[in-house]
């Protein structure tokens, strides 16, 4: 590999180019330079074989890779590579065709063989500015028939569905703990430390955000938008609590506006609303809605769509319009909201806050649940029909009030490491503690409460010294509290 750093790759989706000849002439530096710039920056390069395989499955599960190779190392790594899952596209980059044209198979994820520099470039630049737009839609599925399981129970697709169900309550809980504006300024700086131009943006954010302007910093194209979905997408908890107080606030004015748009529609019955969306997807993301009809699907972040069918055509476009295979499926999505009241999942019209008041814009909350009614293929896109409505809603509260039972805790900051502790996520749990331990103050309930938390997953993991160590420290603060006699305080000496 050559001077890139993987910890400088600020985007979700990055360039990896293997050739065993990327430093020894002046064409391929050349290339090197314009890939380098197309993509902000966002170039692997390699000329170890090995080297690259294993950053590829180990170190960037979490990025969405378009793979450049010639045919001296296609031919051995691209069979072992392209059923990995973030794989998204591999082109071949060659000086003989007719040699990559026998091995290059269709089911190697293979989208193009290219001769030429100025070619593959456009094809590059063309996937750069697609997967820009269109490649945010973090979901999970629930699968109704598990509603009576329990968390371990659970498939993995219902695990992710209940992951965001639990983590959304935990944020709101935790909005008011410590200074998360500074946190979240911190976080984005750093993710941003080379790029002089982001950094004024966050500076302007720093100086002049305000509760009531969350919606048009997350409908402008910045650094807001960039990180915050990348955190819910890869389910980072870390960065998703650094940016808890903006996502508390855009959930209260998208609430808030929905309140106001009920009260003007309160004389009418039964009101319903068609909405719009424009998509590209994998194939992998397709076939999960299209094995799951008649189930629920939960959007884990903010899911924007339009009154404006047209403008939503507009955005899942055509993928083969020049008859060349994509790595994308054109998706148009149709949303029914019925029955509409407060009890229904809240969303707005933002066209008078939004940075693209044209779009005459829907915004729906974090962790929106539809039912997945239909996906039926018409020519080259694919029509997903969706329905929200107040029933989806209150299976979701019926999902939750099972899934906190069994939690067996109050509704706390700790709420979600219980979670994970159900779930055997002992090293999640761990983590996720020590970060609410850095938001509470010393001498907390909270405080020992989290302590003794940490003294029940070291003795899980058999880290029983470290176990010890927690639980004196939480009896400490109970006695400091005058909470030495209860029920947790007992159980934990009990323990000891």
């Amino acid at each position: 590999m050559t001077n890139e750093s993987i910890k400088n790759l600020t985007d979700d989706s990055i360039i990896v180019w293997l050739d065993s000849g990327i430093e020894k002439t002046k064409s391929n530096q050349d290339t090197k330079a314009q890939i380098r710039q197309l993509v902000r920056g966002n170039l692997l390069t390699y000329d170890d074989p090995d080297k690259c395989i294993h950053d590829i499955t180990d170190e960037l599960t979490a990025k969405r890779v378009f793979f450049i190779v010639s045919n001296a190392f296609g031919q051995s790594v691209v069979p072992l590579i392209y059923e990995i899952p973030n794989i998204q596209a591999i082109y071949i980059f060659c000086g003989n065709r007719q040699v990559a044209e026998r091995w290059a198979k269709p089911n190697f994820k293979i989208f193009g063989i290219f001769t030429e520099k100025r070619k593959l470039l456009d094809k590059i630049a063309n996937v750069v500015v697609t997967y820009d737009k269109y490649k945010d839609l973090p979901m999970s599925i629930f699968h109704l028939a598990e509603q009576q399981y329990t968390l371990k129970q659970l498939t993995k697709e219902s695990r992710a569905f209940m992951w965001y169900q639990v983590i959304l309550k935990v944020l709101q809980l935790m909005a008011k703990y410590g200074n998360s504006k500074d946190e979240m300024i911190a976080e984005s700086k750093a993710s941003y430390c080379d790029n002089e131009k982001v950094k004024e943006k966050i500076d302007d954010f720093d100086k002049n955000y305000y509760p009531m302007k969350a919606l048009w910093w997350y409908t402008c194209d910045s650094f807001v938008y960039r990180l915050l979905n990348k955190a819910l997408r890869t389910q980072n908890t870390e960065i998703i609590f650094k940016f808890r107080f903006f996502i508390n606030d855009l959930q209260n004015q998208i609430e808030q506006l929905y309140h106001q748009y009920l009260d003007k529609q309160s004389s009418i019955i039964d009101h319903h609303l068609t909405v719009y969306r424009g998509q590209h997807l994998s194939m992998t993301e397709l076939d999960l809605l299209k094995s799951n009809v008649n189930e629920l699907i939960s959007m884990n972040s903010f899911l924007s769509a339009t009154l404006k069918q047209p403008v939503a055509e507009v955005f899942a476009g055509i993928t083969d319009q020049l008859n060349e295979p994509s790595p994308l499926q054109s998706v148009f999505f149709i949303i029914d909201i019925c029955n509409m009241s407060k009890e229904t999942t809240p969303f707005a019209f933002i066209q008078n806050y939004s940075s693209c008041p044209d779009e005459e814009e829907v915004l729906f909350t974090i962790g929106a649940i539809f039912k997945v009614q239909s996906v039926e293929q018409h020519g080259n896109i694919w029509h997903v029909h969706l329905q929200l409505s107040k029933e989806q809603k209150e299976i979701s509260q019926s999902l939750s009030d099972h899934m906190m039972k069994q939690i067996g805790s109050e509704p706390d900051p700790l709420l979600f490491a219980w979670f994970l502790c159900r779930m055997n996520k002992f090293d999640e749990a761990e983590r996720y503690v020590n970060l609410i331990l850095t938001q509470l103050p010393p001498n907390d309930k909270g405080t020992g409460d989290a302590y003794n938390l940490l003294g029940l997953i070291y003795k899980a993991i058999h880290k029983l010294e470290q176990s010890v160590e927690c639980y004196e420290k939480s009896l400490e603060i109970y006695s400091q509290l005058n909470y030495h006699h209860s029920p947790r305080a007992l159980a934990t000496h009990s323990i000891l």
